[in-house]
């Protein structure tokens, strides 16, 4: 399963929240750190304020930092909040031969599951450590 540029985008950006020793930062940093588009970004963030992980701040004073602990949002959840579909196959509507019998789509979707349980016992804290902080944050 290769992952949206969205999730990507999403999980490096709580990343780099969690990384804040203040807690507050800009879109815009956040893009300039990870030579992330500002657009694409924008839209990320758009969604991870709308489902309460991020909460943004208007203002000279604002910008945008974590809504909850970074020890309390999983891997799983972010995954499941921006990919659009986690159907491994999409046989609606399609013309094959074996649809009626095929058993691909039941075991990836299986397949899947374990994966995402797997993720959902690691958190954004979790992928934190030394070395990508002091990467995040060069001294």
């Amino acid at each position: 399963m290769q992952l949206t540029r969205h999730t990507d985008f999403a999980l490096r950006a709580l990343l780099f929240m969690a990384s804040m020793p203040d807690g507050i930062t800009t879109i815009g940093e956040i893009a300039e750190t990870f030579s992330i588009p500002k657009s694409h970004l924008m839209k990320v963030i758009s969604t991870l304020v709308s489902s309460r992980y991020v909460n943004s701040t208007r203002g000279p004073h604002g910008g945008i930092s974590l809504a909850k602990p970074a020890n309390q949002i999983t891997l799983k959840e972010v995954v499941v909040l921006m990919e659009k579909t986690l159907a491994p196959f999409d046989c609606v509507g399609q013309s094959c031969l074996i649809l009626n019998s095929c058993q691909l789509n039941a075991t990836f979707y299986s397949a899947q599951e374990k994966y995402l349980d797997y993720l959902a016992d690691f958190t954004i804290a979790d992928m934190l450590n030394n070395q990508v902080v002091s990467t995040i944050h060069p001294r």
